[in-house]
């Protein structure tokens, strides 16, 4: 995680945001009279959402572990699945 504090964010908030996007990674922003704060892109927002969703889905996780963990000499080659 980068981090920051709240003056230097204030001061660089163009070269600060973009370091955030893209590095793809969060910003934490220390400040001087209260709680820490986290920036993080909107496309990295949006792939905590939907991490967040699928990790919701009763059995999701373990199936991918499962698959993931499959020798790919068992799997179905691309051709002979039906898309």
């Amino acid at each position: 995680m980068l981090e920051t504090t709240e003056v230097k964010f204030k001061s660089d908030f163009e070269k600060e945001i973009r370091r955030c996007i893209d590095n793809h990674d969060a910003l934490k922003i220390h400040r001087e009279d209260g709680e820490s704060v986290i920036v993080i892109s909107e496309s990295d927002w949006g792939a905590i959402v939907e991490t967040l969703y699928l990790n919701q889905i009763p059995g999701f996780v373990e199936s991918i572990h499962e698959a993931a963990s499959e020798p790919i000499s068992e799997g179905t080659p691309l051709e002979e699945l039906d898309w």
